[in-house]
């Protein structure tokens, strides 16, 4: 059976939703750019699958009280079953005599056949782009003998890269086959995380993204993180005989995950390097990263932006510098949130660079008086509005410094970040087309 579920998925099949007073019904299961749903049909405003779109007011008479619609469905057909998870109903159509309605699903965890609660799983496994690489591991060598003509390729899975007692990298390899005519063999690491009780997905893929998160402040591309599967400790792999055989990867599909990234054009080198941190670097920067989330996060989700203009780059960044020189004057300088709250941008700006020193490719002091302008001068409106290029060279220095001021944090020595810095394409001045 191919029991997939890419994009432009369109299969009709039963729904079950564990509950054993429901009538049976046939339903269509659709995957596309807006998500996973299924579209349910009713027979009359007493059917009971109206309920779930037009509210209780809908109810049969012989049923006292409807149950409200599960979080947790089962879909199944003959390619093979579909568990959605947190499932909400919207949208539907209705002429008072039979009608449809949607029902979107946050998750979709392919070949479950029982009643698992996979809202929270033991594991999960995700792909990051750009983690391979930076980690500098290969699963998959290839030899070729140029008098025999014969290619020799070999998959062996490297050994894997513990991080903490929750969190591990595995290089592994993936092959996928085109019919007869062409195979691919990939080579991939799985960012893996797990958990002796069933936890919630939020909570086993905080380590993924920030992850993710660091590597995107690293090189300053928009790197992605696509969950890939999911295990649960009651669902075991098991024979048909009904013997278990250990645990099981279940496919998972996230409508919600980041969308896939194209590679960056030319060499985009990172700022702060795998060998600079080894496993107990990564942990530094999960707890760097949870402590100054406030700040970190405006920066990392601005390079995710695109198509927009200059000031609304700076607006995202701005509220960052503000809150990171915000929390350095609380966590290094003792200063009270009260104290901290009336320290102008210019002084925030400045303890920034008192941390970062003489790591930058360009003049910090200039930075900090042309940022502190630019950036009041797109938040109040009796001032100013800077020039398009002014706001982007400031943004851009002003991304730089936070990027700096996280490598140092890590350890990395200000002579490699300024060497690496200068060398970023980043650092190249906008300048006016001539």
């Amino acid at each position: 059976m191919d029991n997939d579920l890419p994009k432009g998925t369109r299969r009709v099949g039963n729904l079950v939703d564990f509950n054993a007073d429901t009538p049976p019904v046939s339903v269509t299961l659709e995957r596309d750019e807006k998500g996973i749903r299924l579209t349910v049909p009713w027979g009359g405003s007493d059917d009971y699958y109206s309920s779930w779109f037009m509210g209780e007011h809908t109810r049969r008479p012989e049923l006292a009280v409807w149950p409200p619609m599960p979080k947790k469905m089962l879909f199944w057909d003959s390619h093979g079953s579909v568990l959605l998870i947190d499932c909400w109903a919207r949208g539907y159509h209705t002429n008072f005599s039979t009608g449809s309605g949607r029902v979107w699903a946050r998750y979709a965890v392919l070949g479950v056949n029982d009643d698992i609660d996979y809202s929270v799983a033991n594991g999960v496994r995700s792909e990051i782009t750009g983690l391979r690489e930076w980690l500098g591991v290969e699963s998959v060598e290839e030899d070729f003998d140029y008098d025999s003509g014969v290619l020799t390729i070999k998959a062996s899975s490297s050994e894997p890269i513990e991080v903490n007692s929750l969190l591990s990298l595995r290089p592994s390899w993936e092959v996928t086959r085109d019919g007869h005519e062409s195979t691919t063999i990939k080579n991939v690491v799985f960012c893996e995380s797990r958990s002796s009780v069933p936890s919630s997905w939020k909570e086993l893929m905080g380590t993924h993204r920030g992850l993710r998160d660091l590597l995107v402040l690293s090189r300053w591309t928009a790197e992605t993180c696509t969950i890939l599967q999911a295990q649960h400790g009651d669902d075991p792999l098991k024979t048909l005989d009904s013997v278990e055989h250990g645990e099981q990867w279940r496919t998972v599909i996230d409508p919600r995950s980041d969308p896939s990234s194209s590679q960056p054009i030319g060499r985009h080198s990172h700022l702060v390097e795998y060998s600079d941190l080894g496993p107990k670097g990564i942990v530094q920067w999960l707890s760097l990263r949870d402590q100054f989330q406030r700040a970190l996060d405006p920066i990392i989700s601005d390079r995710f932006i695109s198509k927009v203009g200059a000031v609304t780059h700076m607006a995202q960044v701005g509220p960052g510098l503000e809150a990171l020189g915000f929390l350095i004057m609380q966590t290094k300088d003792g200063l009270s949130a009260t104290e901290a709250n009336r320290k102008p941008l210019r002084a925030r700006l400045d303890r920034i660079l008192r941390d970062i020193g003489d790591a930058l490719p360009f003049d910090g002091s200039d930075w900090a008086a042309g940022m502190t302008e630019a950036y009041n001068g797109i938040k109040h409106a009796n001032r100013d509005l800077p020039t398009e290029l002014e706001l982007l060279n400031r943004w851009r220095e002003s991304v730089l410094a936070v990027r700096g001021w996280v490598a140092l944090e890590l350890g990395v020595k200000a002579e490699d970040i300024l060497g690496r810095l200068e060398r970023d394409p980043q650092s190249i001045p906008y300048a006016a087309r001539a």
